[in-house]
């Protein structure tokens, strides 16, 4: 008998064997390809959003503080509700550029020479009077004037106007003061008629001003939400001028509205409430 067949089916086998070993390696190999893609798809770093960013950054620096916490809805409060005051006849605008201002409030008669004229008949009088009065108004506010004096502002432009060579003098003022104190704009704050207190701003108004500024500021739900008269008339606001006899029936006002308390048997001092 030959022996060729035999080593025949042994090339076969080791023919097999090898593919054998081979399919096993490229199976082998393919599931270790599997396992490695997730693994270098773990390692990809997928950056968050922006607004993800930020979130940690809150998280990772938290507000610690009440007052921090206050301060920024504060800040957010006065760009949301910035108009309230500025509603109030733009009063963060009073007493800066003066000069412009009063031209835009001058009336069209103001360089008339009759203007400057005392009027006989009554009801040009009045109408006199009243021109006046509404300028006069219009002048103390722009000016943050509670007080005039009437000697003083006789000197001054336009009162006195020497374009047309033409003044008031001090009758004619108490003339107008008259006009005003009868109309309930003001009132003469001395017997000889010579300061006028106006009234270009309600006390009750000027309680309003003075709680939305505490607000605003922070102060009424503060450590200093605690003032004294002599604090009101330091923080150099249009109200800090007021006499202080009108300031303590202006805090009177703000007791009733509740928008403060007294901080003191006297009622010299008040604490805001917020």
């Amino acid at each position: 008998m030959s022996i060729k067949p035999k080593k025949k089916k042994g090339k076969t086998k080791s023919k097999r064997n090898k593919t054998d070993q081979v399919a096993v390696k490229e199976k082998v190999k393919k599931e270790k390809v599997k396992e490695e893609i997730p693994a270098e798809k773990s390692k990809i770093k997928i950056k968050p959003p922006k607004e993800a960013t930020i979130t940690i950054s809150l998280i990772e620096n938290p507000v610690t503080t009440e007052e921090k916490i206050f301060n920024a809805m504060l800040r957010i409060e006065q760009l949301i509700e910035s108009d309230v005051a500025i509603s109030r006849e733009d009063l963060f605008d009073l007493g800066q550029d003066i000069e412009r201002q009063l031209k835009e409030i001058l009336p069209e008669w103001i360089d008339k020479p009759w203007m400057y004229v005392t009027p006989e008949h009554q009801k040009q009088l009045d109408s006199w009077s009243s021109d006046w009065s509404n300028f006069i108004m219009d002048y103390a506010r722009i000016n943050i004037k509670h007080i005039i004096h009437v000697e003083e502002e006789s000197s001054n432009y336009p009162f006195n106007n020497k374009t047309v060579k033409k003044k008031l003098d001090r009758e004619q003022f108490q003339e107008i003061g008259d006009y005003i104190v009868a109309q309930e704009m003001g009132i003469w704050w001395d017997k000889k008629k010579i300061r006028l207190r106006l009234y270009w701003r309600t006390l009750d108004e000027w309680g309003d001003i003075i709680y939305e500024w505490s607000i605003k500021t922070g102060r009424a739900a503060s450590a200093e939400r605690v003032m004294t008269l002599f604090d009101i008339q330091d923080a150099g606001q249009p109200w800090s001028s007021i006499p202080q006899q009108d300031l303590k029936r202006i805090f009177k006002l703000m007791h009733e509205k509740g928008y403060i308390e007294w901080a003191d048997k006297k009622k010299k001092s008040i604490a805001f409430l917020f």
